[in-house]
């Protein structure tokens, strides 16, 4: 076979591994891998955040553009599928190319509802995980449920990705706010927080650090600026949100810190699990899986923080869990190992320390000048090192969870499984 004729299929299904959120290291070995089977020799791979270049020397290279980087589970592991069946032999090329070209329109999705669903039970498991009261617990679900509506409706309206995220936000805030305002929950800052850090957008983010460690620096930092731009997106959410319905500010209240026994806390991390594989379109068949990993890794952190260990510790040790499981399931079932263990890992997020140390911006933003509290000051600084090393404990434990396996097999892990 010429390299002519293979660049078309490498090029679309680089494309679809691109767009649907693969990373770059996993694009550059599966294509290569397919290309040595198919002409005797790899191709030359260009990733960067607006497409895909393929090329062979001597040949003129094929390209093919990205506007938005996508979720969808389901879609990667048929294209992946795909490159498997065509390195193999046992699919012909053309008929390969026209599958590739029909995967978007034929991937099953989860329906709507069922997603709002889902993501509304995981949000209350998240809350309730969190020590969240039975009112900020119900309201937690209804808004994220919504806000996932809605999200659903711009993006079909091909609104700004940016206002997706910010959109949820403000309903989430603004149902959260006029709950504490009824007097429907003592947990006003989970009932406010939660839905946001539903919206956190992790595989970007594992993605991101994946692919500066294996130095694909300019899309690494790509994908991290995605991210931080969500993040910001969010956060202005939550700020306009709040000020509509709190004006007068946002209460501490007094989550719960020991109303959960080892059981209980597995089974909702299993839960809160279960809503974000859903969300990424992971298939039934591996959905089971991803929530085992979540629970066991949600457990190990119970089990942590119950001898004594700090929370970025007993985080760091969780994640890892999450992440050698997330990187086993990722082999057998050619799921991305990011989203797996992003959805597993999400339950450990530090929600309510994050919290408090954007409420402390904006109460410094509010005092500044020399009027300014030391107090607040030093409470707000105190929580975002907190929060930034229990965050860097979950980004370390997950990456080296995933990689975990190289060093425990011989032989490094499949095309496209690893990161």
């Amino acid at each position: 076979m010429t390299p002519a004729t293979a660049l078309p299929f490498l090029v679309r299904a680089g494309r679809l591994l691109l767009e649907y959120n693969e990373s770059t290291a996993s694009i550059h070995r599966e294509l290569r891998a397919t290309s040595t089977a198919l002409v005797g020799k790899p191709c030359d791979v260009a990733v960067s955040y607006g497409g895909i270049a393929v090329t062979f020397p001597g040949e003129l290279p094929a390209f093919e553009a990205v506007h938005e980087l996508h979720y969808n589970s389901a879609l990667l592991e048929r294209v992946h599928s795909l490159l498997s069946q065509v390195r193999q032999q046992r699919v012909p090329l053309d008929d390969a190319l026209d599958s590739l070209h029909n995967v978007e329109s034929l991937a099953s999705r989860h329906s709507t509802g069922l997603l709002a669903l889902l993501l509304g039970l995981a949000a209350s498991a998240l809350c309730a995980l969190l020590g969240g009261d039975s009112g900020g617990t119900a309201i937690v679900g209804v808004s994220t449920a919504l806000g996932l509506l809605v999200r659903k409706e711009l993006g079909r309206s091909h609104v700004a990705p940016l206002a997706l995220p910010f959109a949820a936000a403000v309903i989430g805030a603004l149902l959260g706010g006029f709950a504490v305002r009824r007097g429907w929950t003592q947990t006003p800052q989970l009932a406010v927080m939660v839905p946001a850090l539903m919206l956190v957008p992790g595989a970007h983010f594992l993605n991101g650090l994946f692919d500066l460690i294996d130095n694909h620096v300019p899309m690494g930092m790509a994908r991290l600026g995605l991210a931080g731009g969500i993040l910001t997106a969010i956060a202005l959410g939550v700020v306009v949100g709040v000020r509509v319905t709190l004006p007068e500010g946002l209460s501490e209240g007094s989550p719960r810190t020991d109303h959960l026994n080892l059981i209980a806390d597995m089974l909702l991390a299993g839960v809160a699990t279960s809503g974000f594989a859903a969300f990424y379109n992971t298939p039934w068949r591996s959905l089971g899986l991803a929530i085992v990993g979540g629970m066991i890794g949600h457990g190990v952190r119970f089990l942590s923080l119950e001898s004594g260990a700090h929370l970025e510790i007993a985080t760091f040790f969780g994640s890892l869990t999450v992440g050698f499981i997330a990187a086993r399931l990722s082999r057998s079932s050619r799921v991305p190992v990011a989203v797996v263990a992003f959805a597993g890992a999400v339950t450990m997020m530090p929600g309510l320390t994050m919290f408090r140390a954007l409420g402390g911006v904006l109460q410094l933003a509010r005092e500044r000048g020399p009027g300014a509290n030391l107090e607040t000051v030093a409470a707000t600084l105190g929580s975002a090192s907190q929060a930034t090393l229990a965050v860097g404990a979950l980004a370390l434990g997950l990456i080296l969870g995933a990689r975990a396996t190289r060093i425990l097999r011989a032989a490094p892990l499949s095309p496209g499984r690893d990161s």
